[in-house]
């Protein structure tokens, strides 16, 4: 019974895992929103959340941005050409157990007497393209950040577009990659290198995770990093 509930445990996480919710930004007429959720479902979110938005123009310069903060959800506006958008998010504690997760520290989660198969303190970061230019193909100077290494809106369905994937600045191996629309999952090589399939027409989601584990901190046994790369082919 016990091999049983832990192979229930290792399947929920996984499937939860796939499944996980992400901050993504989009454009409506002549504004930006950022949407919080699992594409194309999106949910409400707290503004607050969001940190560090940046806007660049097709030659890499950054470029001025109206944030807008409504009750759930962020909208931005700039007189400059916004080919990139990037930002970072505040973390927050989440626990799996074998009923869901729950956002609860481990501590809060054990004084509760929850079982707890995973405790983690999450980070999230997005980069959306609206354009391209040769600035999509370099580092936007994000902690972790997914870069295309081609123009991805020259591609059709199934070819392959190369991603680099950074970590604090450098190129990082065997970081887990989803793709929106695939089941498959793919690793990044030695160079931090791997080839994305593309799916149908619409927006297109690239996903990467890493986890460390935490030292002597006894709220999350791991600190979690997701970043993901969204534009849309027409």
């Amino acid at each position: 019974m016990k091999k049983l509930i832990l192979v229930m445990a290792v399947i929920l996480l996984f499937t939860q895992s796939a499944s996980a919710h992400h901050f993504w930004v989009e454009k409506e007429a002549d504004r930006f929103k950022i949407l919080w959720g699992h594409y194309p479902e999106t949910e409400p979110y707290e503004v607050e959340r969001i940190k560090d938005v940046k806007a660049f123009d097709k030659k890499g310069k950054e470029v001025k941005l109206e944030r807008k903060d409504e009750k759930d959800k962020v909208f931005l506006s700039s007189k400059g050409d916004v080919s990139m958008i990037t930002l970072s998010s505040e973390g927050g504690f989440l626990v799996t157990t074998p009923e869901g997760k729950k956002r609860l520290t481990k501590r809060e989660a054990q004084k509760k007497g929850l079982q707890l198969i995973d405790s983690i303190y999450s980070s999230q970061y997005a980069k959306s393209i609206f354009g391209y230019s040769d600035a999509v193909t370099e580092p936007a100077g994000m902690k972790f950040e997914v870069v295309p290494l081609k123009n991805p809106y020259v591609l059709k369905p199934e070819e392959l577009l190369p991603i680099k994937v950074f970590f604090d600045g450098r190129p990082i191996e065997g970081v887990t990659i989803e793709i929106k629309s695939n089941k498959e999952t793919v690793k990044t090589n030695k160079d931090g290198i791997a080839s994305i399939k593309m799916s149908e027409k619409g927006m297109q989601s690239i996903l990467a995770k890493k986890r460390i584990p935490t030292k002597d901190n006894p709220d999350a046994d791991y600190q979690s990093f997701t970043t993901i790369l969204t534009f849309e082919l027409k």
